[in-house]
């Protein structure tokens, strides 16, 4: 049920617009789309992941940055 508050929630309806439209989604645009301090937005990206919810992977573009996005559970 916590999962579905803020800014659990922001993160989650954030990324299923980005996957929506074909685009992808970096730790820190979540962060930013969750409407939290930094900190508070990784930390609930965490928790997302810990459910089985996004995942995490590195960008082949540039591996200094990582992307999220749900998964299909």
């Amino acid at each position: 049920a916590e999962l579905f508050g803020e800014p659990a929630w922001d993160i989650l309806l954030d990324l299923f617009i980005a996957q929506g439209e074909g685009k992808q989604v970096s730790v820190s645009s979540a962060c930013i789309g969750s409407a939290a301090p930094p900190t508070t937005g990784l930390r609930w990206l965490g928790i997302l992941s810990d459910h089985g919810l996004i995942e995490r992977e590195a960008d082949p573009a540039d591996l200094r940055r990582v992307m999220v996005r749900l998964t299909h559970r």
